[in-house]
């Protein structure tokens, strides 16, 4: 819900409590928090794959050769599947880095938006790609598309809220 405070200005969740309890200063950090609970599900998914077993590899789309490894017994299905939680979360941290719930990460700027743009080429690509392979037009592409997407404005906006390591007027010029 929104509504508008004295001087006019949009506030986010009614008179702003539910927003300052949560540390949303900004609409802009309702969707770092969305990009960090979204980074934080994948890690909890791809993780709990390893113990679930073939079911939610099946359910999670995972390449035919993961759950083949999985069925029997290999090393492919848990190292990626850890790697892959991995991955996620360190967009997770570097998303709560920028928004100061996490000590700064090196190269956070660089990296929020190497992130944010993976996310954001991955949300975009999929119509194109849907056009050649009418396998990926399902429900579950469709719901990751759109949530790798969110996921991807999330960290674009950890990236214009962090600040860079050294302030350009603070640098000396020899």
């Amino acid at each position: 819900m929104t509504t508008r405070s004295a001087c006019g200005k949009a506030r986010i969740f009614g008179g702003g409590r539910a927003a300052r309890l949560f540390g949303m200063k900004s609409p802009k950090h309702l969707w770092v928090h969305l990009a960090i609970l979204i980074a934080a599900a994948g890690v909890v998914i791809h993780v709990g794959a390893l113990f679930a077993g073939e079911s939610w590899f099946v359910f999670f789309n995972a390449p035919p050769s993961v759950i083949a490894s999985q069925r029997a017994g290999t090393w492919l299905a848990p190292v990626s599947g850890l790697v892959i939680a991995g991955l996620m979360g360190l967009c997770g941290y570097y998303a709560a880095s920028g928004i100061g719930l996490a000590p700064r990460p090196p190269l956070q700027r660089l990296g929020l938006a190497a992130m944010a743009t993976v996310c954001i080429v991955r949300a975009l690509l999929l119509p194109a790609l849907a056009v050649s392979h009418p396998e990926l037009r399902n429900t579950f592409e469709i719901v990751a598309a759109i949530v790798w997407g969110v996921a991807g404005v999330g960290l674009a906006m950890a990236f214009s809220l962090a600040r860079p390591a050294v302030e350009p007027s603070k640098v000396e010029w020899i």
